[in-house]
């Protein structure tokens, strides 16, 4: 109810919305003591004018909500609690966040609490879900319901040695490559791109063709060499995306995990089509860009920076399959890869 009523964006509300804010299954009477509540904390101010209803219990029709009782409320409970809790558990972020972070976080909090109460901080690492099922007795908490924020807030994310699980890497092997000395790599930021090329991998030098998943790239290329376990060989990955700020970003932090190219032909083939709107809201990181440029002739870094400033991208979509497949297929990939990294 009060976290309905915090996010309720007028200042006044009438008692037909509060019915609509009470819990499944409650009565006339539960919900009327509850607010009844809320006048005596002073959260919600009776308007005289309005009148109330001849029920019992009696609530008028119209209430004013103080948000800064809701406010002062909050911080008495925090402070009230803070001391229930174990010292290394810091809460003060709450002290400034809206009272319904409080609300839904505080059960996990006293769970978490218990929980270093009882074995204290653990010694060794062991993944997220692990982590998450002995904590608040949810293994999808911590990465699929915003448990690792709650610990950031907590400052005890460090601490409790958790190792992010992430998906397996997806890609497909050209079988005609595996007892090759070296490999050759190609990354695609889109679904559409990796299905486009997937039919034709037999027809180039490369050995795999990796479907990237967005910026998921950046965790899941931690499972290649797990794997593709090849022993005594050398690897060279190309990656080719969004040629938008995202895009660019994306690749900037892959080369954090791995060295990794840019798919210049591909690039290349793209910005001789016509660019798209950008329809996302996005911001360019000035590092990323500078080392995104680089690799390009100067006509086509003025060309692209000019295109993205002005709101317009090139989608890896911007290629047909037919085209997507020539430049893979045609281009002389084993000469732009003769110092593997």
């Amino acid at each position: 109810m009060r976290e309905k009523i915090v996010g309720f964006k007028n200042s006044y509300i009438t008692l037909d919305i509060l019915e609509q804010f009470s819990s499944y299954g409650q009565t006339y009477e539960q919900f009327g003591q509850e607010i009844l509540e809320l006048e005596t904390e002073g959260v919600l101010v009776a308007v005289k004018k309005a009148g109330r209803n001849n029920k019992v219990p009696s609530l008028a029709y119209k209430y004013r909500i103080n948000k800064a009782a809701l406010k002062k409320n909050l911080q008495q409970d925090i402070v009230l609690k803070r001391f229930k809790l174990h010292a290394i558990l810091i809460i003060d972020e709450y002290f400034h966040l809206p009272p319904e972070e409080w609300e839904n976080d505080y059960p996990f909090i006293e769970k978490i609490n218990t929980y270093i109460e009882k074995y204290g901080l653990p010694f060794s690492e062991v993944p997220a879900p692990e982590r998450s099922l002995a904590l608040v007795g949810d293994e999808k908490w911590i990465q699929e319901k915003g448990g690792q924020k709650v610990l950031e807030r907590l400052q005890i994310w460090d601490e409790l040695k958790i190792i992010p699980v992430s998906d397996p890497l997806a890609f497909i092997i050209n079988p005609n490559k595996m007892k090759n000395a070296h490999h050759l790599h190609l990354i695609v930021e889109n679904k559409t791109t990796f299905d486009g090329l997937s039919t034709v991998i037999k027809d180039t030098p490369f050995t795999t063709l990796i479907y990237g998943q967005g910026s998921k790239i950046t965790k899941s290329i931690e499972y290649f060499h797990k794997q593709l376990p090849l022993d005594d060989v050398t690897h060279t990955f190309y990656y080719f995306g969004d040629l938008d700020w995202e895009g660019i970003k994306i690749w900037n932090r892959l080369t954090n995990k791995i060295a990794v190219k840019l798919a210049i032909p591909f690039y290349l083939a793209s910005i001789d089509k016509t660019p798209t709107t950008l329809k996302t809201d996005q911001k360019p990181s000035e590092e990323a860009t500078k080392s995104f440029l680089s690799f390009f002739e100067q006509v086509h870094q003025e060309k692209i920076i000019n295109t993205l400033e002005n709101q317009h991208y090139w989608p890896q979509e911007v290629l047909s399959s037919a085209e997507l497949k020539q430049v893979w297929s045609e281009t002389n990939w084993i000469q732009s890869s003769m110092k593997p990294f």
